[in-house]
């Protein structure tokens, strides 16, 4: 419930701070003093849109801050998600600027508008005109008849929701594979060519870079041969003629060396070397000898055998800049073909998965249709009831359920049909002539919801737009019922519902040369008949009026008291 509401320069009130409590609040005023203000107080902090127009002539900005107590667990953990702190109240608050945009904070951080729009889906019902419009809708009125069903309608709703989007995603699973058949089937033929060109070839990985260097040196094989055939000759000496070769030509260093190397130890060191240097010349010998037998294999190839095979690597382009690429689109290309063919062997199957999802939903759905039909029932009932007590003994409210193609919310739709007496025929709730007998509906929709739902505040605007008289009282006593579940605030101009307040604020006007201000106080028992008599006549100080007001109070106190006594 909210149990305090400050005002900052919203519309004509200037600064008004109101503590509210539970059971039945009314809120009354002079016309002009600013009543649809306080309404639109609650408004801000249920996260509604609203213009800069709110705000007070000559300030910068309005402020309204809601403290609401013993909030659910999901609206703390929802604070808390935006970064907020909430224990067993929650602070919120929402400042509109007359330029500039406007400012919202739960729990002391400030937030983005749409929390305060989910967090107060648990804290408040607001009912108003707009509220009462929406009533009219197809979709508002399917909305009511399934909350009235309660967490067991809801639980089969999910259900259908659940079996409709597996139906639904089958059915396109299904669709698109049909409707792409002749071209996965194109498809198909074209991979199997690619794969069937590649395994034709069937290249090695790292084989074109191998071909590469091979063509390379095949290209200038004589003058390789030539100049590696004179490096090795000149290391290790021909067999036309050694003179000249370089590790004899070494040795005999080491022999000259050898022959005087005791005069001089550093020599020994010297000659190490030259005994390293035949050694290091002797295998580079070895490594040129080695390479030129590989190279005489290696011209068994020939260099057009390696272009050839160059060639045929070649044609392989399409699918690769290399042969890495090219094996990579291979192992894709396979990958694909199987999941396109498999598609197409399991288009049978996908067939019966349809059917069965198909019924699954239709299942379903008559499961949804038949708890939904109960529900209407007897929540027609019971709202048809209420509205005897409401002065119209005669009418009759009934939903009622015509199939439809299946959708998102189910395979019927629902309508609230309204009928002022038992004998006319029931019409379009949305077709209602009158106001009053629209906000007699609601009211009585609520009294019935309260007593199945945990809504912790609900606020009514004009709920007595359009009666008086008899139907006024029982608006009042029934406002009354309703504030035993639960906090009821009620803006309002009749007597006879103000009567029935168990708190009565009221809104002053102070009107000066330049403007209207307006302020936020609770009445005394004493201020109440003031009120009343005010409301009642237009003369406060009316002795006759204050009798009936004091009346009016009195007989709204002794039936609640008798309410409560038998409760």
């Amino acid at each position: 419930m909210i149990s305090e509401l400050r005002i900052s320069h919203l519309g004509v009130i200037a600064e008004a701070e109101v503590e509210l409590s539970t059971g039945f609040t009314v809120v009354t005023g002079e016309t002009g003093a600013g009543k649809t203000m306080f309404v639109s107080a609650l408004s801000l902090l249920m996260g509604r849109k609203v213009g800069a127009g709110v705000v007070r002539k000559g300030a910068e900005k309005a402020e309204v801050e809601g403290i609401f107590s013993d909030i659910t667990d999901s609206v703390r953990t929802r604070i808390e998600e935006a970064g907020g702190s909430a224990d067993g109240e929650a602070i919120i608050s929402r400042t509109v600027a007359q330029k500039g945009r406007a400012r919202a904070t739960a729990g002391g951080r400030t937030v983005p508008i749409s929390v305060l729009a989910e967090i107060s889906e648990d804290l408040i019902t607001l009912h108003g005109q707009s509220e009462q419009l929406s009533l009219k809708g197809a979709a508002a009125q399917r909305q009511l008849l399934d909350s009235a069903g309660g967490a067991e309608l809801e639980a089969v709703a999910a259900d259908y929701r659940r079996a409709f989007d597996q139906w639904r995603e089958t059915q396109a699973r299904v669709t698109r594979i049909k409707d792409t058949t002749a071209a996965r089937r194109e498809r198909i033929l074209w991979l199997k060519g690619c794969l069937e060109a590649i395994d034709k070839v069937r290249p090695v990985p790292g084989e074109d870079e191998a071909l590469a260097a091979q063509s390379a040196k095949l290209g200038a094989a004589a003058d390789i041969t030539r100049a590696v055939g004179s490096a090795h000759d000149l290391l290790l000496g021909s067999e036309l003629d050694d003179s000249g070769a370089a590790v004899d030509q070494v040795h005999q260093a080491i022999a000259a060396i050898t022959q005087v190397d005791a005069a001089d130890p550093e020599l020994v060191t010297i000659k190490d070397a030259l005994n390293d240097a035949v050694l290091r010349l002797s295998d580079a010998a070895a490594e040129l000898s080695s390479y030129l037998t590989g190279f005489d294999e290696l011209g068994e190839t020939s260099i057009e055998e390696t272009e050839a095979r160059r060639a045929e690597l070649g044609s392989l382009a399409p699918y690769g800049q290399n042969v890495a690429e090219v094996l990579d689109f291979e192992a894709r290309s396979a990958q694909e073909m199987t999941e396109l063919e498999t598609e197409d062997r399991d288009l049978g199957q996908l067939d019966a998965e349809l059917s069965a999802a198909e019924d699954a939903m239709a299942t379903a759905g008559r499961a949804l249709t038949e708890i939904r039909s109960t529900t209407a029932e007897s929540f027609s009932k019971a709202v048809s009831a209420e509205l005897a007590a409401l002065s119209m003994p005669k009418a009759q409210v009934t939903f009622e359920l015509t199939e439809r193609e299946p959708a998102s919310h189910g395979c019927d739709d629902v309508r609230l049909t309204f009928a002022p007496h038992d004998s006319s025929a029931g019409d379009d709730i949305g077709k209602i002539a009158s106001g009053g007998e629209l906000s007699r509906v609601m009211l009585a929709i609520e009294v019935v919801r309260a007593a199945g739902e945990a809504i912790p505040t609900y606020v009514f605007d004009e709920v007595d737009a359009g009666v008086g008289g008899k139907a006024a009282i029982e608006i009042g006593r029934r406002l009354a019922k309703l504030a035993e579940n639960a906090q009821v605030i009620v803006v309002t101009h009749l007597p006879q519902v103000a009567a029935w307040a168990d708190t009565h604020v009221t809104i002053v006007k102070d009107d000066d040369a330049e403007t209207v201000k307006s302020g936020v106080r609770e009445l005394s028992e004493d201020e109440r008949v003031i009120e009343l008599s005010r409301m009642l006549a237009g003369m406060e100080e009316s002795d006759s009026a204050k009798a009936h007001a004091a009346e009016l109070l009195d007989s709204a106190r002794q039936v609640k008291t008798g309410s409560q006594a038998r409760t």
